[in-house]
Parts: C-alpha cells; structure tokens; sequence
C-alpha cells in the first residue's frame, strides 16, 4: 500500500470529524465572521432624525442603503448612532433604566441591526459613532447622567454612566460592529487609568478587536492625536487633506475622515474630483490605511445621484 493510499482515509477521516463537531455546534459555527474595518475606503453618514421626525426611521430601506454602498465599493460605514440632541437610533436598555424619559425619543425600530445585516451580505463592515459625552443639547440627559459642559473634564459619574450605555450596545450588535469612532474629545485632564479602563473594556465588549478612534477635533494639529490609551485608530477629520497622505507619528492606523460635500453632511456639489479621490485612495492603501467620505443623504435616505458617480469614477479598478 503506498503512502497516499494511507493518507487518504486518515484525511476524509478528519474532515468526516470536523463536520460533526460543526453540525453539534448549531448553525451560528457556519455564520462568516464579519469583514474587520479593514485598509480601504468607507463612508461615513450622520442620519439622524429631528425629534419631530423619529417615526422616518420606519420607512428607512436598510438594503438599498446597502447596495448603494456596495456600488460604490465602500468597504466600511460610520454610522451615527446619535449626536448632541438627545435622539438616538436604537434602543440601549442601560441608558432607558438610567434616563426612563429618554425613552420617548427613539423609534422601537433597531436601525444599527437591519443596516449591519444589510451591510453584511455585501461584505461591508459597520462603524458607529458617539459623542463622548452627553448629549449637550438635550437638558434631561446632561442632568440624568451627571454631565457637564464637554469643554471640562468629565465627571466620574458620567464616565460610569455612559460606559455603561456603550457596553450595552457593544454586546448587543457584538462582531457585527467592527469599530468605535467618538467624538468630541476635548478635554480629558482629570481622567485617571481606571476612568480610561472603564470606558474603553466598554468599547471592546463584544468584541475585543475593535477600531476605535478618538477625535480631538478638525485640523492639521488634532487629526491624527492618540487622544486615549485604548485608540488604534486615527480619528482623521480634515476639511482640506493634503495632496499626499503619509502615516502618523505614532502607532496609530492611518486614516483620514473629510466631507464630499461643503462641510458635514451637507447636501451640496462634491467638493473634490475624481482624480483628487484616487490619489487620496491609493495613498491609503500604499498605507494599509482607511480614506473615509462623509456622504449627506436626501430626503428620502438615498446619496446624491452626482455623489454616487464621482465615487464610482474614483474606485473604478485601472483597466490592465
């Protein structure tokens, strides 16, 4: 008998074994990991609904959100969970036991959850983002959650607070989220390491391989700072990048965050060309770093037809 007449049984063997012990472990052992916040291009979008407004998130389409990314060969999303308002687009049980009256603002529609799923079946991994502080235009909840103006150190009591509403949503949407990105980090004085160590094993629950960025604020001076001890992730924002990206002085991944359209959000013409994109893109991944676009969304939760095109022109693969 040779030697690949002996092997053969010892591997079907094998294979005959794995497939048991994934059959015994149910379904979820088949479910592909979700894609990692990978080197690339991604987009971010700050949806958020007026307080008037909440019941639009219903009639948001999660899969033409989705498709519309994968056409524009996004390889990564940022998206809001809320800004400075007090209205979020899921609910987060800890923050509801905290702040009951918070309630009242949020559709019972898990926004995050059908977004991630639709972004899943066309290989897009989902960041979301959230001020790191309360929200500071909304009374009640800066009250409730025992913040202060976010231009002072924030108190413990807050740090408590809001790791506890991060760590609920982290291991609710678990490896479907690849990333943090918060805003807002402007002064951190008195944060010692276990006020850090809260917050940051809140961002890492559910998932321990997170990005996570802090943002220091826009401008040449700021965008690339280490802001936390558990950032691994530049926070990126520029109004104007440069003409070539290099990476930062630090450990940090490279990335650069900038609106498409006139400032954030904005339902304008795109500011820059396709050629300025590419540039920017192949920078990036020469870099093993991420480019993200902050694209506005209409009335009706769609891109910009004029957006779309430009990006398309730019992640358009050379022709050999």
């Amino acid at each position: 008998m040779t030697k690949l007449s002996l092997l053969v049984p010892r591997l079907l063997r094998r294979l005959m074994l794995t497939a048991l012990a994934l059959a015994a472990a149910g379904p979820q052992a088949f479910a592909a990991a979700p894609p990692a916040a990978a080197p690339g291009f991604g987009v971010m979008v700050h949806y958020l609904p007026d307080k008037q407004s909440i019941g639009d998130i219903g009639r948001f389409d999660a899969e033409a959100f989705a498709a519309s990314l994968a056409e524009m060969r996004a390889t990564y999303l940022i998206l809001t969970l809320g800004q400075n308002n007090g209205q979020f687009i899921a609910p987060n049980a800890a923050l509801e036991a905290l702040c009951p009256r918070s309630a009242r603002n949020r559709s019972p529609r898990d926004l995050p959850l059908d977004i991630g799923r639709a972004l899943q079946r066309h290989g897009i991994a989902l960041m979301l983002y959230l001020p790191f502080r309360a929200p500071q235009g909304d009374a009640y909840l800066m009250d409730c959650l025992g913040d202060v103006s976010e231009q002072l150190p924030p108190p413990r009591r807050f740090i408590t607070g809001w790791s506890a509403v991060v760590k609920d949503w982290s291991e609710h949407y678990g490896a479907m989220v690849t990333g943090w990105w918060f805003d807002g980090v402007y002064n951190t004085t008195d944060m010692n390491a276990d006020d850090w160590g809260t917050l940051c094993a809140a961002a890492r629950s559910g998932a321990s391989n997170r990005w996570l960025a802090f943002n220091a604020g826009e401008g040449a001076a700021r965008f690339s700072l280490k802001s936390a001890p558990c950032q691994n992730l530049m926070a990126g924002e520029l109004m104007q990048p440069p003409e070539r990206l290099s990476s930062p002085p630090s450990d940090l991944r490279l990335h650069v965050l900038t609106p498409l359209g006139t400032s954030w959000a904005r339902t304008s013409a795109p500011r820059f060309s396709s050629a300025q994109l590419r540039g920017w893109l192949a920078d990036a991944a020469a870099r093993r770093g991420m480019f993200t676009l902050d694209m506005p969304l209409d009335k009706d939760f769609r891109f910009l037809p004029s957006h779309v095109a430009l990006v398309r022109s730019a992640t358009t693969p050379p022709r050999p």
